[in-house]
């Protein structure tokens, strides 16, 4: 199988999984909302897909456009993450030097550590309270940008590089989509693809067994058939029962 053939036929390869990508993100939505490797996927409440200025490029056609949008989605979610982290460790840090210092105080002085900690960390606890209502407030899809589900922004980015024919930005797309929520079966899917029709067999039975994963974890979850069509045509693809040229 020949790298440049199989790179000439990639867009239709991957042109069912294309076509069905836009009813598919509210259902793989509702997965990505179960993103632990411990959860079972029982009992999953598809919501609806975003509608901001990187989707509604998508549905336009305008991949381009769309590309960017998504990929400036992913990088402000990511602030958001980082900013979330670091109010939760700055929050520890207060909590402790409060307490470091309210015992201090008991020693030196005979105070109650509960009179010292009532007036020493109040900003505390309004600092994470703080935080987790910007959380919520931004978490909400605005018109312009979303700056929530990371892996998703990064999944949409690679479906618009995929239709540019830019398949190498699109595989590294879905690659830090799915570092990013592993359950993200149609990326898997995707990269498993990918893999095979530039020759790496092995790389797209690890992306198999990981749809799989996803698969038994979702024993009653509403998307169960979209997982096992997945992983169905890669593992003919992988068998040679399905060509991909």
């Amino acid at each position: 199988m020949k790298k440049s053939n199989n790179l000439l036929g990639m867009s239709a390869v991957l042109a069912f999984a294309m076509t069905i990508a836009l009813p598919m993100a509210s259902a793989q939505d509702a997965v990505e909302a179960q993103d632990a490797d411990e959860r079972v996927l029982d009992t999953v409440t598809v919501t609806g897909i975003q509608n901001d200025a990187a989707m509604a490029a998508f549905r336009a056609g305008d991949y381009e456009t769309a590309e960017i949008e998504f990929i400036d989605n992913a990088q402000c979610a990511l602030r958001r993450e980082r900013n979330l982290i670091a109010s939760a460790e700055n929050a520890r840090i207060g909590a402790d030097r409060a307490e470091v210092f309210a015992n201090t105080a008991t020693a030196n002085t005979g105070a109650t550590s509960g009179g010292t900690n009532d007036a020493g960390p109040a900003g505390t606890p309004t600092g994470i309270a703080d935080a987790s209502r910007s959380s919520a407030q931004n978490t909400e899809t605005q018109q312009d940008r979303t700056c929530e589900k990371r892996g998703r922004q990064l999944y949409f980015a690679g479906l618009s590089q995929l239709q540019l024919g830019k398949t190498n930005e699109a595989l590294r797309s879905f690659e830090r989509a799915t570092a990013a929520s592993k359950v993200l079966y149609d990326a898997h899917y995707k990269i498993g693809l990918i893999k095979l029709l530039t020759g790496d067999e092995r790389a797209a039975k690890r992306q198999l067994k990981k749809v799989e994963g996803i698969l038994k974890r979702c024993r009653k979850c509403e998307v169960r058939e979209e997982i096992v069509a997945r992983r169905d045509h890669l593992t003919k693809a992988l068998s040679g029962e399905v060509s991909l040229q």
